[in-house]
């Protein structure tokens, strides 16, 4: 008996299983609902694992007063062999790390476990004295979900500037390349540099995604260190024939403020140049830095087209944290 965390490439098989045991019922959608939860850290799914099977599963997740359990589910063939109570106990431990004080669970009246109710009994668990009400989210409420209007502007730089050298800064600065920089400390960057200026779009990518985009031989990426720290990074994109796009670049939130900006647009920018592209080509958004616009047209971007769209809010649907607030146009 193998437990262990979730992986994407689990998602199948766990769905398979959950239908099996008859949890797929609608409005639940596990193809939906598991990248969700994986994402963050106030949640958890284990999978039971038997020769490279997946044969149980358990989730978990707090509100950082309760932990829920979720989905405890057990291969029919191997009921009887102390797989639920270990996937249990597995889950509670998790649970109790992080501090909570109350562990609670909801069963289903079609549940197909012979008697799951004993179960939970012989594990601890009572009935409690509460009145459990619900009412599925409908397609209305999805539609007032806030949105937050971005204009886009698109820029390009058809040849390459001739720059005045920079003043050096006091700080010891590296632009280094990061040959397949691990997916967590992908998101680390992605996450903590883009954070503030609501860059969403890879925090809704699985890991299989991400990987086909940044361990592409003609995607590189550059970690940029301020006296031997990591303080930003920057994504070269140079898929299209002729192209070179900068995919992201920026700082972490410690290092905004100290004039280092434009050493890293400017590296950048020079990095991005050595194939010999036709132009260069990067975006940026109203959610962007307010002087992000100004510095790329500093350095010799042009703009050449714009759009306004409409997003659902980040911080709604999980992307990203409630405390950030967006630059409106």
């Amino acid at each position: 008996m193998t437990i262990r965390a979730y992986r994407p490439d689990d998602l199948e098989a766990v769905v398979a299983l959950w239908e099996r045991v008859g949890f797929n019922v609608p409005p639940n959608d596990p193809r939906r609902d598991i990248p969700f939860l994986v994402r963050h850290d106030n949640a958890v799914l284990y999978v039971d694992e038997e020769d490279g099977r997946i044969v149980g599963t358990v989730m978990g997740g707090h509100d950082g007063h309760r932990g829920w359990i979720y989905r405890l589910a057990t291969a029919p063939e191997h009921r009887g062999e102390g797989r639920g109570r270990a996937l249990l106990v597995a889950i509670e431990r998790w649970l109790a790390a992080r501090g909570l004080v109350k562990v609670e669970l909801m069963i289903r009246g079609h549940d197909h476990h012979r008697d799951p109710e004993s179960f939970y009994r012989h594990m601890g668990y009572e009935i409690s004295d509460r009145t459990v009400m619900a009412r599925l989210v409908s397609d209305a409420d999805r539609a007032a979900i806030p949105r937050i209007p971005v204009v886009i502007t698109y820029l390009e730089m058809t040849r390459k500037p001739s720059h005045d050298q920079l003043p050096l800064p006091a700080a010891k600065l590296a632009f280094l390349r990061a040959e397949r920089l691990p997916l967590p400390a992908y998101r680390f960057f992605y996450e903590q540099v883009g954070g503030p200026w609501f860059w969403w779009e890879r925090c809704r990518m699985s890991d299989a995604e991400i990987a086909a985009i940044i361990y592409d031989p003609k995607v590189e990426l550059y970690l940029f260190h301020v006296d031997g720290s990591p303080a930003g990074y920057a994504e070269i994109d140079r898929r299209r024939d002729g192209v070179v796009n900068l995919n992201h670049l920026g700082l972490l939130p410690d290092f905004i403020g100290r004039g280092l900006g434009q050493y890293l647009l400017r590296q950048t920018v020079e990095t991005a140049w050595l194939s010999g592209p036709d132009r260069i080509t990067v975006d940026t958004c109203t959610l962007d830095h307010p002087a992000a616009l100004r510095t790329y047209q500093r350095v010799g971007f042009a703009p050449y087209a714009q759009k306004r769209i409409e997003i659902d809010d980040p911080r709604l649907t999980g992307e990203i944290p409630m405390h950030f607030e967006p630059n409106l146009p």
